[in-house]
């Protein structure tokens, strides 16, 4: 400790001052004098060797305690390592009981796969009904305003006179306002009145752009009747007697593999599937027939090459 390298310093001062002096006689007095300080000082070194040792005991009793605290700090450091060890291990065996518990729950939602499948095919087919009369909004708004404003017969004349009221007739409406009409009712529920509609304008416009998707429209309004051969029927003639539309051809092949799934003809619903896959493999129904093909035991099959790849 750093108190006892002064202790044998002034221990060493006390002996020399404690020493007998030669000194004449006449100096008695003031050896006295020198003895008596020599006795003074000796009673501070005995005080301040008293009070260094009484702080080097409480030193050592501090020493003491900081090693009694480190020695217990020591020992719950150690109890909580093992305590934290045994709460993470609990913990990983709950974690891996729910993972099992999830891993069932998979196969639970796999089973409900082909149901989802099903309401996707309908939601599909309802965004494309969405999305064309949102293209076709302005000129229906139009189509919407010349029909509510009642016509206004022109005075008569002598060029009108002897023609019999009501025997002239108006101009047939425009393709995209037959069209349009048909598609509202279909989403209204009307389907009689729609497919009616779309027949009428696939007669007056069978060259119209949007022919194939009419011939679609009419599909989805038998399978949705569940009318499944008439909608098969309906889907052939989209696929068939048009051009390859990337947007509506893909969904006639599709819907007519719904239909034949549904109408129990698998063998027909898997070629129609691969079609799909193949044919249109990066269009929105390419996923969906994939699913249908997995939940039929059939490996969705690779697309199909292009010449020269």
């Amino acid at each position: 400790m750093r108190f006892t390298r002064y202790i044998t310093p002034l221990m060493f001062i006390g002996t020399v001052l404690t020493a007998p002096v030669s000194a004449p006689a006449a100096d008695n007095k003031e050896m006295q004098s020198l003895q008596r300080d020599v006795a003074d000082l000796q009673d501070q070194l005995k005080q301040l060797q008293k009070s260094l040792d009484t702080k080097l005991g409480a030193l050592q009793a501090t020493a003491q305690q900081a090693q009694d605290t480190a020695t217990k700090t020591n020992t719950n450091l150690n109890n909580l390592n093992s305590g934290l060890m045994q709460t993470v291990q609990s913990s990983l065996r709950g974690l891996s009981d729910q993972l099992a518990g999830v891993a069932g729950l998979s196969a639970k939602v796999g089973g409900i796969a082909d149901d989802v499948a099903n309401v996707e095919g309908t939601l599909k087919d309802l965004q494309q009904t969405v999305n064309k009369q949102g293209q076709m909004l302005s000129d229906i708004l139009n189509q919407v305003k010349m029909i509510q404003t009642p016509a206004v017969a022109p005075p008569p004349g002598p060029d009108s006179a002897g023609i019999a009221p009501g025997a002239a007739s108006g101009p047939p409406p425009t393709g995209q306002s037959l069209f349009s009409h048909a598609a509202s009712d279909q989403d209204a529920g009307k389907f009689d009145l729609a497919l009616t509609e779309f027949k009428e304008f696939l007669r007056l416009y069978p060259n119209d752009g949007n022919a194939i998707g009419a011939q679609y429209n009419i599909g989805n309004i038998y399978y949705t009747q569940g009318k499944l051969p008439e909608a098969v029927a309906a889907f052939d003639a989209a696929i068939e007697q048009y051009p390859k539309n990337d947007l509506t051809t893909p969904s006639a092949y599709y819907m007519k593999g719904m239909a034949l799934k549904k109408d129990k003809k698998n063998t027909s619903a898997i070629a129609s599937f691969k079609a799909v896959v193949q044919q249109f493999p990066h269009s929105e129904e390419a996923p969906q027939a994939a699913q249908q093909l997995r939940s039929m035991g059939v490996a969705a099959a690779a697309p199909a090459r292009k010449p020269g790849h």
